[in-house]
């Protein structure tokens, strides 16, 4: 039965039941004092990346990159910078910095690794039409699932031209970056006002994911479909 599911799928129970190895392992070698020290030690890593900030925002250029979840980065941001617009606007800097090296490493010196590592299919996506192209930044964009780095990769390395790349990805992007930092933040200095007005940011940004795919069809249904199934 487990070898019928998609990869993804496979992917997140693979990680899911390694998590839980790992905690399962973490409390019978520490007893009760698991929890505290687990929350003891959030404490210390939310200080320190308010004593270094800087590390924290290379964190939020570099880590998403290796396919480390972006959304825990911007709740981290959240958190140590604060619920306000200045840390919404270092979030989506720091992702725009991520969208455009990952595109120009996979569009550039790295093009032939990052094609081995996508799959076979990849010189079929070469020869997607510039209309076509632009279609499959919204796609990838607005499909859930699709991890950042592999979208920014992909596009990188179907040569999508670099202006409307980030005219559309920043968009989209930004209206969930600001959506977690200002949530994250606001319930983490109880300020429940800010925390509803990150909410309905989010809730807005799922309304127009939805609305842009709904809109948005692939003119070949199965390259897009190879890529979300990668």
């Amino acid at each position: 039965m487990f070898h019928t599911l998609s990869p993804k799928i496979r992917w997140g129970l693979a990680s899911l039941l390694a998590g839980a190895g790992i905690a399962g392992v973490l409390w019978l070698s520490r007893g009760p004092d698991f929890l505290s020290t687990l929350w003891h030690a959030k404490d210390q890593v939310i200080e320190w990346c308010r004593t270094y900030p800087i590390v924290l925002f290379a964190a939020l250029v570099v880590l998403p990159a290796f396919g480390c979840p972006a959304s825990a980065l911007l709740v981290l941001a959240g958190v140590t910078w604060g619920s306000n617009w200045q840390s919404c606007a270092l979030s989506v800097c720091a992702m725009f910095l991520n969208m455009t090296w990952t595109y120009l490493v996979a569009a550039g010196p790295a093009r032939p690794l990052v094609a081995r590592l996508l799959g076979r299919h990849w010189d079929r996506w070469r020869s997607l039409e510039h209309k076509d192209r632009i279609r499959l930044t919204v796609l990838l964009r607005v499909t859930p699932g699709v991890p950042l780095f592999l979208q920014n990769y992909v596009l990188g390395l179907v040569a999508v031209p670099f202006l409307p790349y980030i005219l559309i990805s920043v968009p989209i992007n930004g209206v969930f970056v600001v959506g977690f930092v200002l949530t994250s933040g606001a319930v983490f200095e109880g300020r429940f006002g800010m925390a509803i007005t990150g909410i309905a940011v989010l809730v807005a940004a799922f309304v127009l994911v939805r609305l842009l795919r709904a809109r948005v069809k692939p003119a070949k249904p199965e390259l897009a479909g190879e890529v979300i199934e990668t």
